[in-house]
């Protein structure tokens, strides 16, 4: 099983997190029934996926009551919400379709190394404030398409 980026935390742990945060920003809470129509389970799979989140002190859950998460939950949540934000960009960056950029992003931001994640963040942050000019990002979209690096991007 995938560890997460926390010893012990599992993608599908990772995962409900994220739809935690998510339904968080969203509505302000998160109920059971929320989290389970999201991830596509039914409700017993949450409850019992809440109870271990709550054990290693990641959530805030009790029974009928909505669920939230803790600081710490929440600090994990927010580094997947970035890592999947910059993976999704960078993919559609380089040409991938949105829809196959969001899939990929979700399946990498739980194997990546929290190195590589941030050492990308940095490049994509770079990239979106550098100069238009050198056109390298158009040179390579045109190499993409032709197969050929244009003559220009030769010198």
């Amino acid at each position: 099983m995938c560890e997460g980026v926390l010893k012990g935390l599992t993608k599908a742990m990772e995962q409900y997190l994220e739809s935690i945060y998510e339904l968080q920003q969203e509505h302000g809470s998160a109920s059971v029934t929320d989290i389970a129509e999201m991830r596509g389970v039914k409700a017993p799979s949450v409850t019992y996926v809440l109870q271990r989140l709550k054990k290693i002190g990641l959530v805030n859950y009790e029974r009928y009551r909505s669920v939230s998460l803790t600081p710490k939950g929440e600090e994990i949540a927010e580094k997947l919400d970035r890592a999947h934000k910059t993976l999704k960009w960078f993919f559609c960056m380089i040409g991938i379709d949105e829809t196959i950029a969001d899939d990929d992003a979700c399946e990498f931001e739980h194997i990546a190394n929290p190195e590589t994640v941030e050492k990308l963040t940095q490049f994509v942050d770079w990239v979106k404030s550098a100069p238009k000019s050198p056109k390298w990002l158009e040179h390579f979209k045109e190499y993409q398409e032709s197969g050929t690096r244009s003559e220009e991007c030769l010198s």
